[in-house]
C-alpha cells in the first residue's frame, strides 16, 4: 500500500531512517522520531528522482522554464524582474505617486463605449453566430415608419433583441427566415438585410440590432391597387411585426462593407432608399456614439442619398444632428438626390445619385486617388447608371475607366452591396 507521497517538486530528499512493520500482507512505513532525522540533503540527479518514481520531472530552480513572471505574470514583460535580480539588495522602489482623481482642467469626460471593440480588433469581423438552417430567436422591441405618407411605399425601422452572444460589427448583414412554408412544403428561404445599427445597437447595450426594411408589394398598373398575392413574404412579415413577436434570425455575415481600419481614410457612401442601412451604422459610429472610432476618425465622410421625394428622406433628423454635432477631428458632408423634385446639370433631367457623382467628379476622383474608400448600397439597378456616369467622367479626364476601376478594387477601395 502506498502511504508515502513523493514531493516531486523538491530538488532533494531528506534522508529518513524508516522502520517497517508488517501488517498482515502489507508493509507500512513508520516515521521515526524527529531526533533520528538526518538534515543532510541527498544530491540526487533529476533523472534518478524520476526513475525512482518521483513523479513530474524536476525543473531546475531559477531558469523560468515552467513560468516566467516577467512575461506571464502581472509584470507584463516590463523587464523589472531582471533589473531586481541584477541589482539585488541595492534595488529600491519608486516612492508612491499621488494621482489626482479628477480630470485636468478644461477636459470634458464622457462615458465611453468600449466593451465591444474587440469584435474586429484582429482585423476580421465576427463569424456567424447562427446558420440559416439552425436560426436563433430574436424578439421585437419596436417598429416605426420612417417616411411620410406623402412618400411612395412603406419603409419601417425595426429593433430586435438578440440572444446573448450574438454580436456583429458595422457593415455586416443579418438573415431573417420568415415563418410559414412554401408551396413545396419547405421553409421559406432566408432573406438578407443590411444592419442599420452599430455593434452597440440603438439601445447602446450591445444586445440589439436594427433593420431598415421596405415593404415589397406589387401595384397593379391598371387599378393602382396592391396585389397581396405578389407581396414580398419576408418584408411584409417584418413591416407588420408587433412588440414581443419572435423572429428567426441567422448570421451575422459579410466582409465587403466594413469600414477602413485607418481612421484617416476618407469614405464615400452612395445609397438609394433602404441602402442607407449600413451607412447609418457607419455614421452613428463616427459621429454620434462615444466610441474610440469617433474620437480617432480624422477623415471626411461623404454621403450621397437618393430618394424619390423629400418625404422619403430616411433618418434625416439623425443626419441633421450629426451635421451639427460632428466629430472631434473628422467632417461630414451630405448630398441628397431627390429625383422627383430636383434636376441635374448634365442633361436637365431628374437628379439621381450618379448625377451627383458626375457634378462633383473633381472632388470624387481627388479623394479616390488619395485612397478614399467608396461604398454602394441599394437596388442593383443603381449600378449600371453609376458605372456609365463614372466611365464618362473618366474618359473626359483622359484616363481609362476599366484600368482605374481594377486599381480601386485591388486596393480594396471599392465596395458594392446591392440587392
Amino acid at each position: 500500500m502506498k502511504n508515502w507521497k513523493h514531493h516531486s517538486f523538491l530538488h532533494y530528499f531528506v534522508g529518513l531512517a524508516a522502520s517497517s512493520v508488517v501488517m498482515g500482507s502489507a508493509t507500512a512505513f513508520v516515521l521515526p522520531s524527529s531526533s533520528f532525522r538526518s538534515t543532510t540533503p541527498l544530491k540526487l540527479s533529476p533523472e534518478r528522482v524520476v526513475k525512482a518514481g518521483g513523479g513530474v520531472p524536476v525543473i531546475p530552480p531559477g531558469d523560468r522554464l515552467l513560468f516566467d513572471p516577467s512575461e506571464q505574470g502581472m509584470l507584463g514583460g516590463d523587464h523589472s524582474l531582471d533589473e531586481r535580480l541584477t541589482r539585488g539588495t541595492s534595488y529600491s522602489y519608486l516612492p508612491p505617486k499621488v494621482v489626482d482623481s479628477g480630470p485636468p482642467a478644461g477636459v470634458v469626460m464622457h462615458d465611453a463605449q468600449a466593451w465591444l471593440e474587440h469584435l474586429d480588433a484582429a482585423g476580421a469581423p465576427p463569424s456567424a453566430f447562427a446558420k440559416a438552417n439552425a436560426p436563433v430567436k430574436a424578439t421585437v422591441l419596436g417598429r416605426t415608419k420612417l417616411i411620410d405618407d406623402s412618400a411612395p411605399g412603406d419603409i419601417q425601422h425595426i429593433v430586435l433583441q438578440l440572444p446573448p452572444g450574438f454580436h456583429y460589427v458595422e457593415g455586416q448583414s443579418l438573415s431573417v427566415i420568415p415563418p410559414g412554408m412554401m408551396e413545396n412544403g419547405k421553409r421559406h428561404k432566408p432573406r438578407l438585410y443590411s444592419i442599420a445599427s452599430t455593434r452597440y445597437g440603438d439601445l447602446l447595450d450591445g444586445q440589439t440590432v436594427s433593420l431598415c426594411v421596405r415593404r415589397a408589394e406589387y401595384i397593379d398598373p391598371i387599378t393602382g391597387i396592391a396585389d397581396p398575392s405578389k407581396a414580398g413574404v419576408c418584408s411584409n412579415f417584418l413591416c407588420n411585426v408587433q412588440r414581443n413577436d419572435v423572429v428567426d434570425v441567422a448570421g451575422p455575415v459579410g466582409k465587403t462593407m466594413l469600414l477602413p481600419s485607418d481612421p484617416k481614410t476618407d469614405i464615400i457612401m452612395v445609397a438609394t432608399g433602404t441602402g442607407i442601412a449600413p451607412f447609418r451604422a457607419f455614421l452613428h459610429r463616427l459621429f454620434m456614439e462615444e466610441t474610440i472610432a469617433r474620437h480617432q476618425f480624422q477623415g471626411t465622410a461623404w454621403l450621397i442619398l437618393g430618394v424619390p421625394t423629400t418625404g422619403g428622406l430616411l433618418y434625416k433628423p439623425e443626419l441633421d444632428a450629426m451635421l451639427m454635432s460632428g466629430s472631434p477631428q473628422g467632417s461630414l458632408e451630405i448630398d441628397y438626390a431627390i429625383s422627383r423634385e430636383m434636376t441635374n446639370s448634365v442633361d436637365g433631367g431628374k437628379l439621381y445619385v450618379q448625377h451627383v457623382l458626375q457634378q462633383q467628379s473633381q472632388k470624387l476622383f481627388e479623394r479616390l486617388e488619395s485612397g478614399a474608400h467608396i461604398y454602394f448600397c441599394g437596388l442593383k439597378g443603381m449600378m449600371p447608371g453609376i458605372l456609365e456616369a463614372l466611365e464618362q467622367v473618366a474618359t473626359a479626364r483622359g484616363f481609362d475607366w476599366s484600368t482605374t476601376l481594377k486599381k480601386y478594387q485591388k486596393n480594396n477601395q471599392w465596395h458594392v452591396e446591392v440587392y
